[in-house]
């Protein structure tokens, strides 16, 4: 093809050749290289033989090459020798070839004029001119040293200024100030290696704009490669780099957008496949893209989410519609949080999906606060419903909203019609001004409020009420809601009244009670006292009452105990109930008993505020009784000595025999030829075995019907039970009553009086064997249980499968006087409890499941809680009978 185009070009009758896009002449045919006397060569493209200057030669190469960039038909004269030598100037013109708007190739025709003589060079050199202020953007030449040698119309008209003025375009700001100095440094570059340059940089327009261009630097060399001129081409590129760099802009601030939202981005292919993710969500999970590009088959969503976000996620890429779902994600420590996640399609202008935007938004706090607030709101309803009085909440502006149910229950009207109360007749004819002044008023003020009054019920009584309002602010103070408390105080009202009545008889009450009453405010030390107060401290009414008078009253234990009440007193609010001992100026004693509160009173002060009884009559009576239940228990213990006349004989008796008969072995084998010594020696050691059991019941006995006040000490239960068991072992044997131990091991020890809790054991023993007397179809059976108890105490019970107690007789038993025996006192548990109650300790009866009953008592641990020394109450431990 290209041969046959070869042969065509060179029969026409005329100069013609072909160019390169590039510029470079890749043919000429016969005619043009037959006259210019220059053939084509294989090796090198062929070059116009330009006879002028070297400068003018080397600018008219460049200018050649030039206007074939611009893609454009021109034309251009070439001055030339003919291959005779004669001076000749060609005509070129050339056009160019495109396929698809792409440039394929030059093609060019070659005319032959006359030699250019000086005007035909001055005209050529306007004809150069013309050409390059045709050139539709400026153009600058420039010697080799950048200095500006001249300016085509464009660039002029763009500048509006002179050649003389742009060739200082260094100083005036023509190239912008941020591009000059990068400008400047890329044409020092170009010049110091000889090549073409493209930069890019924004020029001043004649109206003070920048604009933006594309500037070509272009080196005309002479056949040395010496470059002779710059030429340089301004190509107005703003409109594309402003688009340029506002789709850079656009681009960087989407993907700032995307890496900064507090929020996790995921984009998806039209068919729901994951394409990308963006920062904050890949750290939340801490796995790759490829990893989460599988999410439907891992653990990234929770197993009871993960079936109903695939649904929702398949439904929206079927209908093309948003989707808004809540989900738990898996974040990268294993902890699942709660999302919102918000997916939305992105469509072409011809609404065509091209990509899916899913926002995932942490509502995790969110959520727990709802479901916190919820639950909140649940209990709040529930508190509300559950005070025992009527709430009303009020709107700023007064209206009513809302309410609890005991304000429909009282009224039986709805929340509409109640918040009416001012025209409606809820409210009593009498009070109405004073309520509507009162709530209003704190409306205005957004001041609490409190007033009574008086609201009709729904059965047409009037009933009195406290209402007290509280407004609710938000963050920056201003009242968002009112809650009223409608508090019924009709009772209390009609209770006032009727202490006014009565507060006649209060000083009489004082009086006759022998307790007064007194106030102590603890930061100023005011004291005051009723009337009865002074009397008990005998302290003259007319003379003030301070903290040094009562203390001088006081004896040193209660004047120490005083002060420690007085110093909790003061840290905060408390209850106390002591008593205290007063020595009178005669010196007589009296026992005064303290009951009092301390808490912040209306004006915020601490006050200590109670009553003091004189319990000294009381006190006098007690110890006298105490004194009779002591020689009761005494008289008691010796009434049982003729019971206990038998056991005491039998038990006595079994030891004294043994040392008799043990005395006469002894005799024999001494008697012996020789002497049985170790017979002698074991016989003499029974002896003395013996004699210790008869003394160790003698012992016992003393100590039973000693009058000695009872010693507290560490008791082992088992070994008092034991001992017990012993003493009554004739009365069993006489009763045909078996006994069946069932101690616990590693019992700890009580505290307590040994022979006092030996009393009750018996007496509960002596009473299940009298329960056994009428039991003759069977054996009967004791069953005596020691054990310890979680809560600090050891448990001794007596069970019996005897004729058992009725329920009521379970509930009197332990009455003093009362017995279910023909010949019984009915003291006998009486005393008993009194003594395991001053042990601290519990007595308790129990009817068994088949036959009988379980009486068991129970005292604390020793160390745990002792019972009282036998100083204070040893007069009140009676023994059994």
């Amino acid at each position: 093809m290209q041969t046959e185009l070869a042969g065509v070009l060179d029969t026409l009758p005329g100069m013609v050749f072909s160019a390169l896009p590039d510029g470079r002449i890749d043919f000429v045919n016969h005619e043009l290289a037959d006259f210019s006397g220059v053939p084509m060569s294989e090796t090198a493209p062929w070059e116009w033989p330009v006879h002028a200057e070297p400068a003018d030669a080397s600018m008219i190469a460049e200018r050649f090459r030039s206007m074939l960039t611009l893609a454009q038909p021109f034309e251009l004269h070439i001055p030339t020798l003919r291959a005779d030598g004669q001076c000749r100037l060609l005509a070129v013109r050339c056009k160019p070839m495109l396929a698809d708007g792409e440039l394929m190739k030059w093609y060019g025709v070659a005319t032959e004029r006359e030699c250019l003589t000086p005007n035909d060079r001055s005209a050529h050199e306007t004809d150069f001119q013309r050409i390059v202020n045709s050139i539709p953007v400026p153009v600058a030449v420039t010697t080799p040293t950048g200095d500006v040698e001249a300016l085509n119309d464009p660039a002029l008209e763009y500048f509006g200024m002179t050649l003389k003025e742009l060739k200082n375009w260094k100083a005036i700001e023509v190239v912008h100030p941020e591009d000059l100095q990068q400008t400047i440094a890329d044409q020092l570059e170009a010049h110091r290696t000889a090549t073409f340059y493209n930069v890019e940089s924004r020029h001043l327009r004649s109206d003070g704009v920048y604009r933006w261009h594309n500037v070509l630097g272009l080196p005309f060399k002479d056949h040395d490669g010496k470059i002779l001129r710059w030429f340089h081409l301004l190509v107005d590129i703003d409109d594309r780099k402003k688009a340029e760099l506002a789709l850079a802009s656009r681009e960087r601030e989407a993907q700032l957008i995307l890496e900064t939202i507090p929020a996790g981005i995921g984009v998806l292919t039209p068919d729901g496949r994951v394409e990308a993710v963006n920062g904050p969500l890949l750290r939340y999970y801490g796995r790759t893209l490829e990893e989460l590009r599988r999410w439907g088959n891992t653990d990234v969503v929770h197993p009871d989410d993960l079936p109903r976000v695939i649904s929702a996620v398949s439904d929206a890429l079927v209908s093309g519609s948003p989707y808004d779902l809540e989900v738990r994600l898996r974040r990268a420590d294993g902890i699942y949080r709660w999302f919102q996640i918000t997916g939305h399609p992105l469509r072409t202008e011809d609404h065509k999906i091209i990509r899916w935007y899913a926002l995932h938004v942490d509502i995790d706090d969110r959520k727990r606060a709802e479901q916190a607030l919820a639950e909140r709101e649940r209990e709040s309803r529930f508190v509300i419903d559950g005070i025992a009085g009527m709430i009303a909440i009020f709107s700023p502006d007064a209206r009513l909203i809302g309410g609890n149910q005991q304000i429909i229950d009282y009224f039986q009207r709805p929340i509409e019609e109640l918040d009416n109360w001012a025209t409606n007749g809820i409210t009593h004819p009498d009070d109405l001004q004073m309520c509507i002044d009162s709530f209003m008023g704190a409306i205005a003020t957004g001041e609490p409020y409190d007033y009574e009054t008086r609201f009709l019920r729904h059965d047409g009584t009037w009933r009195w009420f406290q209402l007290r309002g509280l407004p609710l602010r938000n963050a920056d103070g201003q009242v968002v809601r009112w809650y009223g408390l409608l508090t019924d105080i009709e009772d209390r009202k009609r209770t006032e009244e009727s202490l006014r009545r009565s507060e006649a008889f209060l000083a009489d009450a004082q009086r006759l009670s022998k307790t007064g009453s007194f106030s102590l405010k603890l930061g100023t030390g005011e004291i005051t006292w009723s009337a009865e107060t002074y009397r008990i401290f005998d302290v003259d009414p007319s003379t003030g009452v301070t903290l040094r008078t009562i203390l001088s009253r006081l004896d040193h234990d209660s004047c120490a105990r005083v002060q420690g009440v007085l110093e909790r007193a003061r840290e905060g609010n408390g209850d106390f109930d002591y008593d205290i001992t007063l020595v009178m100026p005669d010196k007589s004693i009296k026992h005064v008993r303290v009951l009092a509160h301390s808490e912040r009173n209306k004006d915020g002060e601490q006050e200590l505020t109670g009553a003091v009884q004189d319990v000294t009559e009381s006190r006098r009576a007690e110890e006298t009784l105490n004194q009779v239940r002591s020689d009761l228990a005494y008289v008691t213990r010796v009434t049982s000595l003729g019971v206990l006349t038998a056991s005491i004989a039998h038990e006595v008796n079994q030891p004294l025999a043994g040392i008799v008969t043990n005395a006469s072995t002894c005799l024999r084998a001494l008697a012996l030829e020789p002497p049985n010594l170790e017979v002698a020696k074991d016989t003499a050691r029974r002896m003395v075995r013996d004699a210790n059991r008869a003394a160790d019941v003698i012992v016992r006995l003393r100590a039973l019907f000693s009058r000695k006040p009872p010693v507290i000490e560490p008791i082992d239960m088992n070994e008092i039970a034991s001992e017990v068991i012993a003493l009554a072992l004739s009365d069993l044997q006489r009763a045909h009553v078996s006994v069946v131990t069932e101690f616990g091991k590693d019992l700890p020890r009580v505290a307590g009086a040994r022979v006092q809790l030996q009393q009750v054991i018996m007496n509960l023993l002596r009473n299940a064997i009298e329960a056994l007397a009428g039991v003759n179809d069977g054996p009967k059976q004791i069953i005596v249980k020691t054990q310890a108890d979680p809560a600090g105490e050891v448990q001794v019970s007596v069970s019996d499968d005897g004729v058992g107690l009725g329920s009521q007789e379970m509930e009197r038993i332990f009455d003093a006087f009362y017995t279910t025996k023909p010949d019984g006192m009915g003291i006998g548990l009486s005393v008993s409890r009194s003594i395991v109650e001053n042990h601290n300790g519990r007595l308790w009866a129990k009817a068994n499941q088949v036959h009988g009953a379980t009486v068991a008592f129970a005292v604390p641990v020793h160390g745990r809680a002792c019972c009282s020394s036998p100083k204070d109450k040893g007069s009140e431990m009676l023994p059994s009978v």
